[in-house]
């Protein structure tokens, strides 16, 4: 028990306040009194200084266009183009005038080249039309020949039949 007496505990709540004490000696200022009335407004103050400018606002609309201004001069001459095509061949010119002809002497040596030219083509066609018949004649005389053998009166080929040939035709 004794060990207890000697340990305090914890502190307890805070008491009532004291009441005022005297007067302070004559001299002393006191306690501020209470404000006076409102007073009359002052005069009017000189004016501020002038503030900062304001951002800029959004642009207008599009105003009317105006009247054209007058012609420019004209620019220099520009460099010669490239070559365009072809244009489509024009008319035919007058005849020129006529030229000398050749002489006798000249044109004999061509006119015999050309009579012998025309002879030996009339000769050609003179062979041509003569081997053309031979060739006919010939071919005449070959299927004559056949039907001579069989109206011979030979009697071993009297049981065949002449076959009739097949002609190749495209069906339609």
């Amino acid at each position: 028990m004794a060990d207890e007496q000697k340990r305090q505990g914890p502190q307890g709540p805070r008491g009532r306040q004291g009441e005022p004490g005297r007067p302070g000696p004559q001299g002393h200022p006191g306690k501020r009194g209470p404000d006076g009335a409102r007073g009359k407004p002052g005069p009017e103050g000189k004016p501020g200084p002038i503030g900062k400018a304001g951002p800029l606002g959004k642009p207008g609309p599009q105003g009317k266009q105006g009247e054209a201004g007058p012609r420019g001069t004209a620019g220099a001459q520009g460099s010669v183009g490239p070559q365009g095509p072809t244009g489509p061949q024009g008319p035919r010119g007058e005849a020129g005038p006529p030229g000398q002809l050749p002489s006798i002497e000249q044109v004999l040596p061509w006119l015999d080249q050309l009579f012998d030219s025309w002879d030996e083509r009339r000769r050609q066609r003179e062979r041509e039309a003569a081997e053309r018949d031979a060739l006919e004649a010939a071919v005449q005389e070959a299927d004559d020949a056949p039907l001579d053998d069989e109206d011979d009166g030979s009697e071993g080929d009297d049981h065949r039949k002449k076959k009739k040939k097949k002609k190749h035709g495209h069906k339609d």
